[in-house]
Protein backbone atom coordinates (compact mmCIF):
# COMPACT_ATOMS: atom_id res chain seq x y z
CA UNK A 1 0.00 0.00 0.00
CA UNK A 2 1.31 3.32 -0.92
CA UNK A 3 2.07 6.12 1.54
CA UNK A 4 -1.11 8.01 2.44
CA UNK A 5 -1.61 11.50 4.19
CA UNK A 6 -3.95 11.26 6.81
CA UNK A 7 -5.94 13.51 9.17
CA UNK A 8 -6.75 11.74 12.61
CA UNK A 9 -10.20 13.71 14.41
CA UNK A 10 -9.81 12.37 17.81
CA UNK A 11 -10.59 14.67 20.63
CA UNK A 12 -8.34 12.58 23.03
CA UNK A 13 -4.38 12.78 22.93
CA UNK A 14 -3.78 9.27 24.16
CA UNK A 15 -5.82 7.62 21.68
CA UNK A 16 -4.97 10.10 18.90
CA UNK A 17 -1.15 9.39 19.61
CA UNK A 18 -1.77 5.36 20.07
CA UNK A 19 -3.32 5.42 16.41
CA UNK A 20 -1.23 7.84 14.69
CA UNK A 21 1.68 5.45 15.66
CA UNK A 22 -0.31 1.90 14.42
CA UNK A 23 -0.64 4.42 11.00
CA UNK A 24 3.11 5.44 10.35
CA UNK A 25 3.81 1.96 11.66
CA UNK A 26 1.63 1.07 8.24
CA UNK A 27 4.01 3.34 6.02
CA UNK A 28 1.17 6.58 6.20
CA UNK A 29 1.98 9.89 7.39
CA UNK A 30 -0.47 11.87 9.98
CA UNK A 31 -0.39 14.98 9.01
CA UNK A 32 -2.50 16.81 11.53
CA UNK A 33 -4.97 16.22 14.97
CA UNK A 34 -8.12 17.90 15.29
CA UNK A 35 -9.73 17.94 18.01
CA UNK A 36 -13.49 18.90 16.76
CA UNK A 37 -15.77 19.34 13.54
CA UNK A 38 -14.50 22.98 12.86
CA UNK A 39 -10.85 21.97 13.41
CA UNK A 40 -11.28 18.87 11.07
CA UNK A 41 -13.08 20.92 8.32
CA UNK A 42 -10.05 23.45 8.78
CA UNK A 43 -7.52 21.49 8.06
CA UNK A 44 -8.99 19.18 5.47
CA UNK A 45 -8.99 22.40 3.46
CA UNK A 46 -5.14 23.58 4.60
CA UNK A 47 -3.62 20.10 4.95
CA UNK A 48 -5.42 18.28 1.77
CA UNK A 49 -5.14 14.65 3.00
CA UNK A 50 -6.02 11.73 1.13
CA UNK A 51 -7.66 9.99 4.00
CA UNK A 52 -9.66 11.33 7.41
CA UNK A 53 -10.06 8.91 10.10
CA UNK A 54 -12.29 10.15 12.94
CA UNK A 55 -13.53 8.59 15.89
CA UNK A 56 -17.53 8.60 16.21
CA UNK A 57 -17.23 10.37 19.85
CA UNK A 58 -16.42 14.24 19.72
CA UNK A 59 -17.60 17.34 21.51
CA UNK A 60 -20.73 19.23 20.75
CA UNK A 61 -20.83 17.43 17.20
CA UNK A 62 -19.97 13.91 16.53
CA UNK A 63 -18.15 11.63 13.98
CA UNK A 64 -20.34 11.27 12.07
CA UNK A 65 -21.98 14.26 11.32
CA UNK A 66 -18.40 15.26 11.59
CA UNK A 67 -17.50 13.29 8.49
CA UNK A 68 -20.59 14.46 6.53
CA UNK A 69 -19.36 18.05 7.25
CA UNK A 70 -15.98 17.39 6.14
CA UNK A 71 -17.50 15.84 2.76
CA UNK A 72 -19.43 18.78 1.90
CA UNK A 73 -15.94 20.74 1.76
CA UNK A 74 -13.69 18.21 0.61
CA UNK A 75 -14.49 14.98 -0.85
CA UNK A 76 -11.96 12.39 1.02
CA UNK A 77 -12.55 9.38 1.88
CA UNK A 78 -13.26 8.91 5.95
CA UNK A 79 -13.42 6.33 8.75
CA UNK A 80 -15.00 6.34 11.62
CA UNK A 81 -13.84 4.58 14.46
CA UNK A 82 -16.25 3.57 17.20
CA UNK A 83 -16.06 1.73 20.47
CA UNK A 84 -19.08 -0.83 19.72
CA UNK A 85 -20.58 -1.97 16.13
CA UNK A 86 -24.57 -1.49 15.62
CA UNK A 87 -26.25 -1.39 12.61
CA UNK A 88 -27.91 2.04 13.34
CA UNK A 89 -24.30 3.37 14.10
CA UNK A 90 -23.09 1.94 10.71
CA UNK A 91 -26.28 2.86 9.28
CA UNK A 92 -25.99 6.67 9.72
CA UNK A 93 -22.01 6.54 9.00
CA UNK A 94 -23.31 5.31 5.69
CA UNK A 95 -25.66 7.96 5.31
CA UNK A 96 -23.34 10.72 5.97
CA UNK A 97 -20.80 9.26 3.41
CA UNK A 98 -18.32 7.33 5.52
CA UNK A 99 -16.59 4.75 3.49
CA UNK A 100 -15.94 2.30 6.36
CA UNK A 101 -16.23 2.33 10.67
CA UNK A 102 -14.28 0.22 12.32
CA UNK A 103 -14.53 -1.00 16.31
CA UNK A 104 -11.85 -0.06 18.64
CA UNK A 105 -9.05 -0.89 19.95
CA UNK A 106 -8.10 -2.02 16.81
CA UNK A 107 -4.96 -4.02 15.67
CA UNK A 108 -2.63 -3.46 12.60
CA UNK A 109 -3.79 -5.63 10.44
CA UNK A 110 -7.34 -4.75 10.71
CA UNK A 111 -6.63 -0.84 10.17
CA UNK A 112 -5.07 -1.94 7.20
CA UNK A 113 -7.60 -3.87 5.75
CA UNK A 114 -10.44 -0.98 6.70
CA UNK A 115 -8.19 1.61 4.68
CA UNK A 116 -8.26 -0.28 1.76
CA UNK A 117 -11.80 -1.25 1.79
CA UNK A 118 -12.56 2.41 2.46
CA UNK A 119 -10.04 3.73 -0.63
CA UNK A 120 -11.76 0.93 -2.79
CA UNK A 121 -15.61 2.36 -1.64
CA UNK A 122 -14.41 5.55 -2.52
CA UNK A 123 -12.86 4.99 -5.82
CA UNK A 124 -16.64 3.57 -6.64
CA UNK A 125 -17.90 7.14 -4.76
CA UNK A 126 -16.07 8.93 -7.24
CA UNK A 127 -17.46 7.08 -10.62
CA UNK A 128 -21.07 7.64 -9.07
CA UNK A 129 -20.40 11.42 -8.40
CA UNK A 130 -19.73 11.73 -12.18
CA UNK A 131 -23.11 10.90 -13.18
CA UNK A 132 -24.86 12.84 -9.83
CA UNK A 133 -25.54 16.23 -10.01
CA UNK A 134 -24.03 16.63 -6.52
CA UNK A 135 -22.96 15.00 -3.32
CA UNK A 136 -26.65 14.54 -1.78
CA UNK A 137 -27.52 12.70 -4.64
CA UNK A 138 -24.54 10.69 -5.24
CA UNK A 139 -24.31 9.42 -1.85
CA UNK A 140 -28.28 8.33 -1.94
CA UNK A 141 -27.06 6.77 -5.26
CA UNK A 142 -24.28 4.99 -3.13
CA UNK A 143 -26.54 3.75 -1.31
CA UNK A 144 -28.64 2.29 -3.88
CA UNK A 145 -25.40 0.41 -4.83
CA UNK A 146 -24.49 -1.01 -2.11
CA UNK A 147 -27.80 -2.69 -1.38
CA UNK A 148 -27.21 -4.26 -5.28
CA UNK A 149 -23.73 -5.35 -4.36
CA UNK A 150 -24.67 -6.99 -1.25
CA UNK A 151 -27.62 -8.94 -3.56
CA UNK A 152 -24.69 -9.81 -6.62
CA UNK A 153 -22.07 -10.79 -3.34
CA UNK A 154 -24.51 -13.21 -2.08
CA UNK A 155 -26.34 -14.74 -5.21
CA UNK A 156 -22.73 -15.04 -7.72
CA UNK A 157 -20.64 -15.43 -4.85
CA UNK A 158 -18.88 -12.14 -5.87
CA UNK A 159 -16.42 -9.73 -3.82
CA UNK A 160 -17.18 -6.37 -3.49
CA UNK A 161 -14.98 -5.37 -6.06
CA UNK A 162 -16.21 -7.41 -8.58
CA UNK A 163 -19.90 -6.68 -7.77
CA UNK A 164 -19.47 -3.07 -8.60
CA UNK A 165 -17.06 -4.15 -11.92
CA UNK A 166 -20.52 -6.37 -12.56
CA UNK A 167 -23.01 -3.23 -12.30
CA UNK A 168 -20.55 -0.98 -14.30
CA UNK A 169 -20.84 -3.37 -17.08
CA UNK A 170 -24.47 -3.92 -16.92
CA UNK A 171 -25.11 -0.05 -16.64
CA UNK A 172 -22.86 -0.05 -19.66
CA UNK A 173 -24.44 -2.45 -22.02
CA UNK A 174 -27.61 -1.02 -20.79
CA UNK A 175 -26.71 2.47 -21.69
CA UNK A 176 -27.88 3.06 -18.23
CA UNK A 177 -26.62 4.59 -14.81
CA UNK A 178 -25.47 3.14 -11.94
CA UNK A 179 -27.86 4.37 -10.26
CA UNK A 180 -30.94 2.55 -12.47
CA UNK A 181 -28.42 -0.71 -13.04
CA UNK A 182 -28.70 -0.88 -8.85
CA UNK A 183 -32.25 -0.37 -8.98
CA UNK A 184 -33.07 -3.21 -11.12
CA UNK A 185 -30.67 -5.67 -9.22
CA UNK A 186 -32.60 -4.70 -5.89
CA UNK A 187 -36.13 -4.90 -7.66
CA UNK A 188 -35.32 -8.38 -9.28
CA UNK A 189 -34.29 -9.23 -5.29
CA UNK A 190 -37.52 -7.76 -3.74
CA UNK A 191 -38.97 -9.93 -6.11
CA UNK A 192 -37.50 -13.15 -6.26
CA UNK A 193 -37.79 -12.73 -2.40
CA UNK A 194 -42.14 -12.52 -2.35
CA UNK A 195 -42.29 -15.52 -4.82
CA UNK A 196 -39.82 -17.46 -2.46
CA UNK A 197 -41.91 -16.48 0.31
CA UNK A 198 -44.76 -17.61 -2.09
CA UNK A 199 -42.95 -20.75 -2.95
CA UNK A 200 -42.26 -21.79 0.88
CA UNK A 201 -46.02 -20.79 2.46
CA UNK A 202 -47.94 -22.47 -0.84
CA UNK A 203 -48.02 -25.51 1.18
CA UNK A 204 -49.74 -24.98 4.03
CA UNK A 205 -51.92 -22.54 2.05
CA UNK A 206 -53.49 -25.73 0.16
CA UNK A 207 -53.88 -27.26 3.52
CA UNK A 208 -56.19 -24.66 4.59
CA UNK A 209 -57.89 -24.54 1.74
CA UNK A 210 -58.59 -27.90 1.95
CA UNK A 211 -59.79 -27.93 4.90
CA UNK A 212 -61.83 -25.39 4.94
CA UNK A 213 -63.30 -26.77 1.89
CA UNK A 214 -63.87 -30.15 3.87
CA UNK A 215 -65.44 -28.51 7.10
CA UNK A 216 -68.56 -26.52 6.87
CA UNK A 217 -69.19 -22.83 8.87
CA UNK A 218 -68.85 -23.71 12.37
CA UNK A 219 -72.80 -21.97 13.02
CA UNK A 220 -73.77 -23.96 9.87
CA UNK A 221 -73.72 -27.70 11.35
CA UNK A 222 -74.14 -31.33 9.32
CA UNK A 223 -76.32 -31.03 6.26
CA UNK A 224 -78.28 -34.16 7.73
CA UNK A 225 -78.64 -32.80 11.57
CA UNK A 226 -79.94 -28.92 9.14
CA UNK A 227 -82.95 -31.44 7.64
CA UNK A 228 -83.78 -33.21 10.87
CA UNK A 229 -83.82 -29.92 12.71
CA UNK A 230 -86.75 -28.78 10.13
CA UNK A 231 -88.65 -31.86 10.03
CA UNK A 232 -91.85 -31.88 12.46
CA UNK A 233 -91.47 -33.96 15.66
CA UNK A 234 -92.74 -37.55 15.02
CA UNK A 235 -93.97 -36.85 19.07
CA UNK A 236 -96.99 -34.22 19.53
CA UNK A 237 -96.03 -31.67 22.51
CA UNK A 238 -98.84 -31.67 25.16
Amino acid sequence: MRELRILVVEDKWLVAKALKVQLEGLGHRVVGVARDTRDAVRSALRLEPELVITDVQLPIIDGIETARTVLAYRPVPIIVLAAYEAADLVRRAREAGAMACLVTPVDRLQLSRVIDEALTRFRELEVIRREATDMKEALETRALVERAKRVLMRRLTLSESEAFRRLQQQSQRAGTTLGKSASTVVRAEELLFQQSNVARNLPSMLAAIHRGLRCPPENAGHPVQRLSSLAPSPFPSR
